[in-house]
């Protein structure tokens, strides 16, 4: 898991909100155009306010092994009522993949 989209997304908690309103249809037996639209639209929130130096930066070393960050991020995000899995295994690596994906948007 990469900490920091996770610090990123904290720190933007009203597009984090969006975001899991957007993807909360997902299951895996949707057809692939309807994951193609949640993603579209995950990626229409989130790209607008990323800066070239942001997408770099997230997408760098990542710092998973600060448990105590992890912990603290966990305790805010289940304050926020987040799933915690939806998050972790579905969130985060979405957009990682829009990340990369803006990061090799010139090569």
């Amino acid at each position: 898991m990469n900490l920091k989209i996770l610090r990123w997304l904290l720190a933007h908690k009203d597009i984090l909100l969006q975001v899991v309103e957007v993807v909360k249809p997902w299951r895996k037996d949707l057809p692939l155009i309807a994951h193609w639209e949640i993603v579209d639209k995950v990626a229409r929130l989130v790209i607008p306010v990323l800066t070239d130096e942001e997408i770099v930066s997230l997408l760098s070393a990542d710092d998973s092994g600060d448990v105590q960050s992890l912990s603290a991020a966990d305790v805010e995000v289940q304050a926020m009522g987040i799933d915690w899995m939806t998050l972790v295994k579905l969130i985060i690596p979405l957009l990682e993949a829009i990340l990369r994906a803006m990061a090799d948007k010139d090569g």
